[in-house]
């Protein structure tokens, strides 16, 4: 816990005694009702209170709306206790304390409302629980091709359990492929983004893994050809699917392409061509051109036989024969044990840091053209570029009202309970100061006018 929640607790614990000794005193010589009405009033927002904490999904989120909670259960028992007092109708005093109660229910319920509401993804009503809070959540979504055509599978998206946090935020977008043979699933993304503890987690991208591939057999260049246009969908429909739907930034620093192994080599071809797209590019074990280990064929089969057409796609030659005015980040993994990939990501590399690209290279020790190189180098990457939002302020844990940013929702949420219980014991503690400072003035001014009144009595 913070420290402003320490001191708030001790605030609370050095008030305790006293409110404990005002009560007893107050109900012993009979007290006014409206003393009774507040004093009952405060222990129920304190309770109400606590039971948000413990109970609402996302309890930080209140904020100051605790404040608005505790004003309705002081001020509003207040009222009722007065206009009890102030007349003798029974009709009416049912009548004012039904209306109190409808404010209190009212600003207690406009004050909670913040810490119900339920963030949307895409259509999708995501749900807030201690799990999507710590793990975040998975959602299937389909992406038109409104532009290209091409028939892709659903695509699969990870909202981040930072942003569930403060759905009133945007986050950087990584648009993913996964490699060939395969299917796009966010297995690899969660494990990478698990692998680097909570705080990681918590800061991470919205991630759209999607489907580059149109079914597991098929193997289509990531360019428009007779095969689809491959290069409209990715660069296009997924974009402008991505600006419709996700709350995230339109910085392209803060948008991502990445891929495995046919994935990669798409990656690191988009990347180059539409630098206006995206700041960044993570390839992983890619090869240099489409339909590597076929150059032939592929050439033959999805571009008539054009040779000169079928080299523009190569990632290399796409990053020799163009201008970078704005930076790019390029991270490359290979495992270090895959010689015929390994190769090729390193030529791909070489000709992005030729190109002017702020290039990162790793052999990734022991492995192969394999999962593990994949979710290793996912890491990196996802590691290295989240540790560069973080500087520039990109990605937050929002703003939160008394909150540090790596305090969890329910620990945030503590942290404005105890601020909103020393608040209290505050005011109470200077209502009583206050309370004794005019009795004791009332009864010394008495007894002066009582020895007054007595002294000529004396004299004479």
């Amino acid at each position: 816990m913070s420290a402003l929640t320490w001191l708030a607790a001790a605030l609370v614990l050095a008030g305790a005694y006293p409110a404990y000794r005002f009560v007893r005193r107050s109900w012993r010589f009979r007290a006014t009702t409206t003393v009774i009405a507040v004093i009952s009033g405060q222990v129920v927002g304190l309770i109400l209170v606590l039971l948000g904490v413990l109970l609402l999904p996302r309890p930080d989120l209140t904020g100051t709306g605790w404040f608005v909670l505790l004003l309705a259960a002081t001020v509003l028992p207040l009222a009722i206790g007065d206009l009890l007092q102030s007349t003798g109708r029974k009709a009416l005093r049912a009548i004012v304390a039904g209306v109190a109660a409808v404010l209190t229910v009212g600003a207690i319920g406009t004050a909670a409302v913040p810490a119900f509401a339920q963030p949307i993804v895409a259509g999708h009503a995501i749900p807030v629980t201690p799990k999507t809070l710590a793990d975040g959540y998975q959602l299937t979504v389909r992406i038109p091709p409104t532009a290209s055509g091409f028939e892709a599978r659903d695509a699969h998206l990870f909202v981040p359990p930072g942003w569930l946090r403060d759905p009133s935020s945007t986050r950087p977008v990584v648009e993913m492929m996964m490699g060939q043979p395969g299917n796009p699933t966010l297995g690899a993304t969660l494990d990478a983004l698990h692998g680097l503890g909570d705080d990681r987690l918590n800061q991470a991208p919205f991630v759209l893994v999607v489907d580059q591939l149109g079914a597991i057999d098929k193997n289509p260049p990531c360019a428009d050809t007779s095969g689809g246009e491959l290069a409209t969908y990715l660069s296009k429909d997924v974009p402008a699917w991505i600006d419709a739907n996700l709350p995230v930034s339109t910085d392209r620093t803060q948008r991502v392409i990445a891929g495995f192994s046919h994935g990669g080599e798409c990656a690191a071809y988009l990347g180059a061509l539409h630098p206006e797209l995206w700041g960044a590019v993570i390839d992983i074990s890619g090869p240099d051109k489409p339909g590597e280990y076929r150059p032939t064929v592929t050439r033959d089969k999805y571009f008539g036989g054009d040779q000169v057409a079928y080299e523009k796609t190569w990632p290399a030659n796409v990053l020799r024969s163009r201008d970078f005015p704005q930076t790019t980040v390029g991270i490359f993994v290979a495992g270090a044990d895959d010689p015929h990939f390994r190769a090729q990501v390193e030529a791909t590399a070489t000709a992005a840091e030729g190109a002017g690209w702020k290039v990162t290279y790793w052999a990734v020790p022991g492995s192969g053209h394999s999962g593990p190189t994949l979710t290793k180098g996912l890491a990196t990457g996802y590691n290295q570029l989240i540790g560069s939002w973080l500087r520039t302020g990109a990605t937050s844990a929002g703003d939160r009202f008394l909150c540090v940013p790596d305090e969890t929702s329910r620990a945030c949420g503590l942290t404005q309970a105890a601020a909103v219980a020393g608040t209290v014991a505050i005011v109470d503690l200077s209502a009583l100061a206050v309370f004794l400072v005019i009795a004791l003035g009332l009864f010394f001014a008495r007894r002066g006018v009582l020895l007054r009144r007595a002294r000529p009595s004396l004299e004479e």
